[in-house]
């Protein structure tokens, strides 16, 4: 790490968005459902994910590269599968902030593009991982 970056670790709800919406799959175009099932079926680890930059702005935190994992991981947060996160805390870069910056609701929600019914999929998975256990424990 260098230009005064540094690593926190933090809870994914503690960060905000700044993007308005994203698109359904990665850039590489993996689909965040298949990242979403590996991570919860523990095919992968959340720590082999790259790491999430975030920089404080206004008291606030906001994720300035990696909206679309900073969404899975708060879902997995919700879902009790996660707590605190290893992120890159950026300095404050107001040039890059504003360029990335495009939440209309200060970084609270954001919406999916692509693919309408995401949520209701990551909810599938996580029951599908649960009736998996419970099979197993019966």
């Amino acid at each position: 790490m260098g230009n005064g970056e540094s690593t926190v670790y933090m809870r994914p709800s503690q960060i905000r968005y700044t993007h308005d919406s994203i698109q359904a799959n990665f850039r590489n175009g993996t689909p965040m459902e298949e990242t979403f099932r590996q991570l919860v079926f523990q095919k992968i680890q959340v720590d082999s994910l790259p790491m999430i930059e975030v920089t404080q702005h206004n008291g606030y935190w906001y994720v300035v590269r990696g909206n679309r994992r900073l969404f899975l991981l708060k879902k997995l947060e919700r879902l009790g599968r996660v707590t605190t996160v290893q992120m890159v805390n950026k300095p404050f870069d107001s040039d890059v902030f504003n360029r990335q910056n495009t939440t209309r609701n200060m970084g609270l929600s954001i919406r999916i593009r692509g693919d309408p019914d995401l949520e209701q999929k990551l909810n599938q998975i996580w029951n599908e991982y649960q009736n998996s256990w419970s099979c197993i424990v019966s």
